[in-house]
């Protein structure tokens, strides 16, 4: 799921410290400093003592984007944790995985996703050692949530977290390609350069936009955007020839066959249903029910290790009568649960879904002195590890805001295809 950050510097050497440099020319470049290239023979800076120039790049290190990051408010995790499988929903804004602790070069959910990278400049002198040095932070992050038309956009951040012995310091720009089914629209500020000469400054208005003209009714996938970062030491000298260095990034897919428009999601995350308790009562307590309490291993529906898959052409209908019409048939009881519903589980959208009701249990759940209580109306086969679905007592408006609201809107949000899988994630 990663892609490739390309970098492009080129590299101009600054006037450096008294010493007259020894011609680096037939020389091989020094190793240990990234890609190096002689300061041009007779240039000002070479007669000052800087005999080579020289860019590396990788991925940000934490104490880069810790320094990057140290003056906006804290990070909130909204990852949340639910289920019998330890299933996770992520729903962290790009800010928040930017921030991450882990090493990766990428971070990302389903829906957002955080480039980090690092450029260290440093000129040498004859002897090899570093007589000057800049290191910039980059993080290039974008939210697909928003996606109308397959297009989408991101927000370049630079900042310089280390300047040291760089008078004139060092210039950024940042432009992009991406392969696949997809256009690029121009580079962030507008091709202009960033000139970055004081520690702990940057700037954050870069933006880099994408779009994907995927046909209606098809599907991108591995779409994958590359970085290319033209860098600069200040200070006079000889443009010296570009260097390329490669790293990790993003991967991407768009469709058009999940809504009215076309729209992208970051791939290698599986999409989840997140049903709260506090909205949905008995619905979002009977799907955690029957995970927890179908203890057959493959009737755990909905979790990381079983989820459900999305029947986008099914008859959504026909397949809830099998579960709840037929015989025996789910007897509603409005005394017991006004305007009661028969709520089925695994959903009749998923290809899990239409179980026949002669092989569901059919269960109550009802909230006792604040606490949801489960009663086990009537158990098919004398065994609830038996039955292969639940059918539940619930009225119809948590009925309907579980299944319209938040599946049917997860469906949409997260785009998710016909025949993919899915979690189904319950949190208080």
């Amino acid at each position: 799921m990663l892609a490739s950050l390309a970098l492009t510097a080129t590299l101009l050497a600054l006037t450096g410290s008294p010493a007259v440099a020894a011609p680096a020319a037939n020389r091989a470049a020094p190793e240990g400093h990234g890609t190096c290239t002689a300061t041009a023979p007779g240039s000002k800076p070479q007669r000052r003592g800087t005999a080579w120039s020289c860019l590396e790049a990788g991925p940000a290190p934490a104490w880069v984007v810790s320094r990057m990051t140290r003056t906006a408010p804290p990070a909130v995790p909204t990852a949340r944790a639910a289920g019998p499988g330890g299933s996770r929903h992520d729903g962290r804004t790009p800010e928040e995985l930017c921030v991450d602790d882990s090493p990766a070069a990428v971070v990302s959910n389903r829906l957002a996703y955080c480039v980090r990278g690092v450029a260290r400049y440093k000129r040498l002198g004859a002897d090899n050692k570093v007589e000057g040095e800049a290191i910039v932070g980059i993080l290039i992050s974008s939210g697909m949530k928003e996606t109308p038309n397959a297009a989408w956009q991101e927000r370049v951040h630079v900042v310089a977290v280390e300047m040291h012995n760089m008078p004139d310091g060092v210039s950024i720009a940042v432009s992009s390609t991406c392969s696949g089914i997809c256009t690029t629209q121009g580079p962030a500020w507008g091709g202009s350069p960033v000139i970055l000469r004081e520690e702990g400054k940057g700037k954050s208005d870069g933006v880099l936009g994408y779009s994907s003209p995927v046909g209606k009714g098809s599907k991108a996938p591995n779409i994958r955007p590359s970085y290319h970062l033209d860098g600069r030491i200040l200070g006079g000298g000889i443009p010296q020839p570009p260097v390329n260095v490669d790293q990790a990034g993003p991967s991407l897919r768009c469709d058009d066959q999940v809504t009215r428009w076309p729209g992208c999601i970051v791939e290698g995350h599986m999409a989840d249903v997140t049903i709260r308790k506090s909205l949905y009562g008995a619905a979002a307590v009977t799907y955690e029910w029957a995970q927890k309490n179908l203890s057959n291993p493959t009737n755990n529906y909905g979790t990381e290790k079983n989820p459900l898959h999305r029947d986008a052409i099914g008859d959504t209908d026909k397949k809830r009568t099998i579960t709840c019409d037929y015989a025996p048939r789910f007897v509603r009881d409005n005394l017991l649960v006004p305007d009661d519903q028969c709520d089925e589980f695994p959903f009749a959208m998923s290809v899990e879904g239409g179980k026949p009701g002669s092989m569901c249990v059919d269960i109550l759940p009802q909230k006792v002195a604040g606490a949801w209580d489960v009663a086990n109306v009537r158990i098919m086969r004398g065994d609830k590890a038996t039955a292969i679905c639940v059918r539940s007592h619930v009225t119809k408006e948590q009925n309907e805001g579980a299944g319209r609201k938040e599946v049917s809107g997860a469906v949409t949000s997260a785009r998710i295809l016909d025949r993919e899988p899915f979690q189904v994630i319950i949190t208080d």
